[in-house]
């Protein structure tokens, strides 16, 4: 992730994708990987 670039795929929807996107955000903070903007 140091480009800031990530492949998500599977999904059928845009909608899929952008829950996946945030589900991921979501634990990258919990677990202290990311700051809150």
């Amino acid at each position: 992730f140091a480009s800031g670039s990530l492949v998500c795929t599977g999904a059928k929807k845009e909608a899929d994708v952008k829950r996946a996107v945030y589900k991921l955000r979501d634990i990258l903070l919990e677990r202290g990987y990311a700051k809150p903007e």
